[in-house]
């Protein structure tokens, strides 16, 4: 009974590891062009940034907002500092500050973004529209955030909304408005 065991497993064996071993071989890292390209497709964020954010949701208010955006790991990621004020001097201690990364991921074809504040953290997946505007999306089932972003040479709209019905109904969260201060 144990040879007959040993034997099978030696069979098995022989049609597995060849076929492990082609899938092994076949294997590849990170295409590092693929994701280049599509970072440089959103290198027009980086600089530093400065307006007004109307916010709606959870209560009223104007935010007056600050964003400096870079490049890092030879163009692969874009790291993002955001810092929101009360008052239109954007003096003293920030109301808001949030951090972010954005990458790309070849195999799945999608922009991630990774973001962090007050304490939080959440990954969101960001694509591009047909009209060539960024989507980045956080899916919390049922409910749902977006940001439309539309940017321009020095200028940059972003729209925040909200669905908390998996997508069928949408409530404007926020709009962001923002001009170019300084290119990096």
């Amino acid at each position: 009974v144990r040879i007959a065991i040993l034997a099978a497993a030696l069979i098995a064996a022989a049609f597995v590891l060849p076929a492990a071993t082609a899938q092994a071989q076949t294997h590849q890292g990170p295409d590092l062009v693929v994701q280049q390209a599509a970072m440089d497709r959103i290198a027009g964020m980086v600089g530093d940034w400065e307006g007004e954010v109307d916010v709606a949701f959870p209560a009223p208010r104007t935010v007056y907002q600050r964003e400096h955006i870079e490049r890092d790991m030879d163009g692969l990621l874009l790291l993002i500092h955001g810092h929101g004020y009360g008052d239109a001097s954007r003096s003293g201690t920030p109301t808001f500050r949030a951090v972010g990364l954005i990458s790309y991921d070849d195999a799945r074809q999608i922009y991630e973004f990774r973001v962090y504040n007050d304490g939080r953290a959440a990954t969101a997946t960001a694509r591009f529209l047909d009209d060539g505007r960024l989507q980045w999306t956080m899916d919390f089932s049922p409910v749902i955030v977006r940001y439309t972003i539309t940017l321009g040479a020095d200028t940059w709209n972003e729209v925040g909304e909200m669905s908390r019905d998996s997508g069928v109904t949408w409530a404007r969260t926020m709009e962001m408005n923002l001009r170019r201060v300084a290119r990096r």
